[in-house]
């Protein structure tokens, strides 16, 4: 690397670091954040929503849960996200261009994806990312789609290993081996010979063999839950949803990132089609032109462009056709959009390309600025039910409220013998696995006592597991209930003690009531 370049590199990944440490550090875990924190506490081969990477980084890096605060939870995303600028740069230089690696760690940097559901929250797609570039990165080093187009058919090792361990870290990492796969099929045959194809396979396969494993000892409860999550047959088209899905990766992905994206493909398929024609290919004359319309050479080649079109139009498609049927989340395919994104870099330091650039670092930075002023302050006012701000607030407020009243409570038990109040360390009973999670990490964890839930598994996931572990729930077992204005369920049966306001900025943006559930077997949810 030229220092020009390496002192660039540094303070890209200095300054994004430093940004996203600030968010995790000023705001609360969001509701799959917490959940997860269930997978280091109770380690398992694999679990009911995804497979255990996301539970071993997080154990790995706060030694086995011994400093648990958020900002230690979220630490393993923080330093994966940092390492993952650099896989970015290391992609680019497979295009044989210091300016195109250069060019992807900034894209890379602008993407919401990357930048902070990978690199700041901690969520399976941490582990994922980081596990997928590497694994593409000797992917296309194994299939000869470098600058160099030279086959290395030993990194097929080296690619499996990387590919099993984004496989364990969520399902979608099986996208790896399809991509490479079709691109062989299509382009290359005589590769499919090769051993070390099948061997860097067979090393995925037996990496993810323990959630096999698991699954099967599980009735398959894993794949079966994400299978229903996609089912299609017998459903009507939902283009509202299929709406959702492209709006969502357009965002998620960073519309400049996606618009540079599209227009590299049509660069290099207008380039094609001029070979053909055998047209003059110059640099347009007028270097102020437009880039999106210009036609000069990018320097790939079709063994590359096509490989980016295997690992990525598959994935894309395949959820993009789902989201027509089922509500789809659009972070599922933003691996896919790794490749593209490479060849955009790659299209962009060809043009020497600056604006869009500079663009897309300052969508990130306006939406982490905006997004945390939001959950600190709520500046924007938002209905308490579509204010998803507050799913990452308040929760400290609520446990420091909720210890006032379990000692009272407990103060209460012991003077009338257990007539009143509630008996020491009663649990929490919730009836999904949000918000459990997020009452059993702020609230019953400091509290020095648990949460159970009830409930068809579909609604309490890992919680269904985890309250037999606890000891299940006792015919007449007490247990406090916290309903909120959030999630305003009712649970008949259930006494009301006492009420917490939430406060952001001196209002009251939250109402919690807190209740005694006498017997748990004689209630009913609404």
């Amino acid at each position: 690397m030229k220092k020009p370049y390496q002192k660039r590199l540094l303070l890209l990944i200095g300054v994004s670091l430093l940004v996203r440490s600030l968010v995790a550090g000023l705001t609360e875990l969001g509701n799959d954040e917490v959940y997860y924190w269930t997978y280091a506490l109770f380690p398992d081969w694999s679990h009911f929503d995804h497979p255990p990477m996301v539970g071993w980084v997080i154990s790995l890096f706060t030694g086995h849960l011994t400093f648990d605060s958020a900002f230690m939870l979220r630490l393993p995303a923080l330093v994966l996200g940092t390492l993952n600028t650099w896989l970015a740069w290391r992609l680019g230089l497979l295009t044989g261009s210091r300016k195109a690696g250069w060019y992807a760690a900034i894209l890379y940097t602008g993407s919401l994806y990357a930048t902070v559901l990978t690199g700041t929250f901690i969520l399976p797609d941490a582990p994922l990312a980081t596990f997928y570039l590497s694994s593409l990165y000797f992917m296309f080093k194994a299939c000869g789609c470098t600058n160099s187009t030279e086959e290395k058919p030993s990194f097929f090792f080296w690619a499996g290993l990387l590919a099993g361990g984004a496989m364990l870290s969520k399902y979608t990492g099986a996208f790896l081996w399809a991509g490479t796969l079709l691109y062989l099929l299509l382009y290359n045959r005589k590769a499919l010979a090769s051993p070390w194809l099948w061997a860097g396979i067979g090393l995925s396969l037996v990496l993810f063999s323990p959630v096999i494993a698991w699954n099967v000892t599980h009735r398959a409860s894993g794949l079966l839950y994400h299978a229903e999550r996609v089912a299609f047959f017998g459903k009507k088209p939902d283009f509202l949803s299929l709406g959702r899905e492209l709006a969502g990766s357009f965002l998620y992905n960073n519309p400049i990132n996606v618009v540079l994206m599209v227009w590299a493909i049509r660069q290099y398929l207008i380039q094609k089609h001029n070979r053909k024609d055998n047209t003059n290919l110059a640099l347009p004359a007028n270097p102020a032109r437009s880039v999106l319309s210009s036609r000069s050479v990018l320097p790939v080649s079709p063994a590359f462009f096509r490989m980016v079109l295997c690992q990525s139009v598959p994935m894309i498609a395949v959820f993009v056709f789902f989201s027509l049927f089922r509500n789809t989340l659009p972070h599922w395919s933003a691996p896919a959009f790794f490749p593209l994104l490479i060849l955009a870099a790659t299209a962009a330091a060809h043009r020497n390309v600056h604006k869009p650039l500079r663009l897309s670092l300052g969508f990130v930075m306006l939406v982490l600025v905006a997004g945390t002023l939001q959950i600190r302050t709520g500046m924007v006012p938002l209905v308490t039910t579509e204010d998803v701000s507050l799913d990452m607030y308040g929760w400290k407020q609520l446990g420091t409220e909720f210890r006032t009243i379990q000692k009272e409570q407990e103060n209460l038990y012991a003077l009338t013998g257990g007539k009143e109040g509630m008996p020491p360390r009663a649990a929490l009973l919730a009836t999904r696995w949000f918000p459990a999670a997020h009452l059993d990490y702020y609230v019953a964890k400091p509290a020095g006592t648990v949460v159970k839930t009830t409930g068809t598994t579909e609604r309490t996931h890992k919680y269904e597991e985890i309250t037999a572990l606890r000891g299940g729930i006792a015919p007449n077992e007490p247990l406090y209930y916290i309903q909120s204005n959030r999630y305003p369920q009712t649970l008949h049966g259930a006494v009301p003690i006492d009420t917490v306001f939430i406060y952001r900025c001196k209002k009251p943006v939250l109402q919690y009531i807190i209740h005694r559930v006498p017997h748990p077997t004689c209630f009913r949810a609404e």
